[in-house]
């Protein structure tokens, strides 16, 4: 069996009592493994060093069973972090994972009922905008507001509305209420 998807987090103010305590942890996670019977892909393993102020060739050299484990500026963990804690690309990210809706819901925003769409716009939208939102969301004001336009406008066509009409007149529809809640 593979350990998919295991995330170690560790936190130290100094590089080098940062790169022993991690490279402890890689050495007992290794054994965890090992012990159950799991296997650690060491070609697929990576590190990366995150913080506010880090610069891109802040790096660790980190080990497991003899073999020094890849040093990233970006790892994607369901969310696309950068070492930087900046949030642009993952905004981007999800923006262009969602705009292919746009011409879906134009197709069966008359084909389906109201109670079809909210399940619609629930498992395809709503789920990607939430997703990994307590992290994310400490982004500028800019990347979240583009969201928020955008999630208006995917709501509008999910209720046959005009793109040009204005926000209140949405707001007030009892449909809006019962897709969903932005800000």
């Amino acid at each position: 069996m593979l350990a998919d998807d295991t995330n170690l987090f560790f936190h130290r103010k100094d590089l080098i009592e940062l790169s022993t305590l991690a490279n402890a942890g890689m050495l007992h996670s290794s054994h965890w493994f090992k012990v159950n019977k799991l296997s650690l892909n060491v070609d697929k393993t990576c590190c990366s060093v995150f913080g506010p102020n880090c610069k891109k060739n802040t790096a660790l050299t980190l080990y497991v069973n003899g073999k020094i484990i890849q040093n990233v500026n970006c790892c994607k963990y369901g969310i696309i972090i950068y070492n930087d804690l900046k949030w642009k690309k993952h905004t981007d990210y999800v923006y262009t994972e969602l705009i292919k809706y746009v011409s879906i819901f134009y197709e069966i925003r008359t084909k389906l009922c109201n109670n079809g769409l909210r399940m619609i716009y629930f498992a395809f939208v709503h789920s990607h905008l939430l997703y990994g939102v307590e992290v994310y969301a400490n982004t500028t004001a800019n990347h979240l507001s583009k969201f928020t336009t955008f999630n208006n406008k995917l709501l509008r066509i999910l209720q046959n509305r005009s793109i040009k009409n204005a926000k209140f007149r949405i707001i007030q529809n009892p449909f809006y209420f019962s897709i969903a809640v932005t800000t």
